[in-house]
């Protein structure tokens, strides 16, 4: 039985409360199934989506030192909050807080270029975070 594709939604500016504040830059919405080992968890399967539309779309560039990346699951017309990156961004060095998946926890910074987008940027961190 499916669990339903994930919605990812990337919102230049920090989280504070109010997603309005927040500038939307784009969504990413897709499902990833492995056929050779157990079903991936949550975050392997987010960068498995972010790593496919990497490789086919270009999307937008943050333009402040933060990103709010919201991680959740469809169902027909609902989406059930899983997680929420908040990705800070300073001197080509990115790092995220992950929110919702337990205790939060931070993850180690990443290099990335000027011309990286959203989700290439929220792709490497969360690579470098989900490697052993």
């Amino acid at each position: 039985m499916t669990k339903g594709p994930l919605k990812i939604a990337f919102y230049d500016g920090e989280f504070a409360g109010d997603v309005c504040a927040l500038m939307h830059l784009c969504d990413v919405e897709g499902e990833v199934t492995p056929y050779d080992r157990a079903p991936y968890h949550t975050l392997e399967e987010v960068l498995c989506v972010l790593d496919l539309c990497e490789e086919r779309y270009s999307t937008p560039c943050p333009t402040s030192g933060a990103m709010t990346v919201f991680v959740g699951r469809k169902r027909g017309n609902e989406v059930t909050p899983i997680a929420r990156l908040d990705v800070y961004a300073r001197d080509g060095y990115a790092s995220a807080s992950v929110v919702g998946l337990g205790p939060r926890t931070d993850t180690s910074p990443v290099h990335f270029g000027p011309e990286d987008g959203a989700v290439v940027i929220a792709r490497k961190v969360l690579a470098a975070y989900l490697q052993p």
